[in-house]
């Protein structure tokens, strides 16, 4: 990962991920939910407000983030042919 995307602090933004190199025939079956790194405890911390999954996009909708903190947010999926795959993402928080 060489890019990031960015967010302001006040923003309720949603971010999807995309599994494009599922086989033919196999679709994901279960959400197994989203990460945020590093995981603060506190009102400023970045969070995943709410999520959603639909056929190979999983969505996540991302709250707060300290300004100029970098964060990795990583969502993980279970397929039919009992597969565990990882997306991820690196988010900049802006200072405004």
């Amino acid at each position: 990962m060489s890019e990031y995307v960015t967010k302001a602090p006040s923003e309720e933004r949603p971010f999807a991920v995309l599994y494009a190199e599922l086989a033919p025939g196999e679709t994901v079956t279960e959400d197994l939910g989203w990460t945020v790194v590093p995981d603060e405890m506190d009102a400023m911390a970045l969070s995943v407000a709410s999520s959603t999954q639909a056929g190979a996009t999983a969505t996540a909708v991302l709250t707060g983030g300290r300004p100029g903190h970098l964060y990795h947010v990583a969502n993980r999926v279970r397929t039919s042919d009992a597969r565990v795959l990882t997306r991820g993402l690196l988010v900049r928080v802006t200072a405004g």
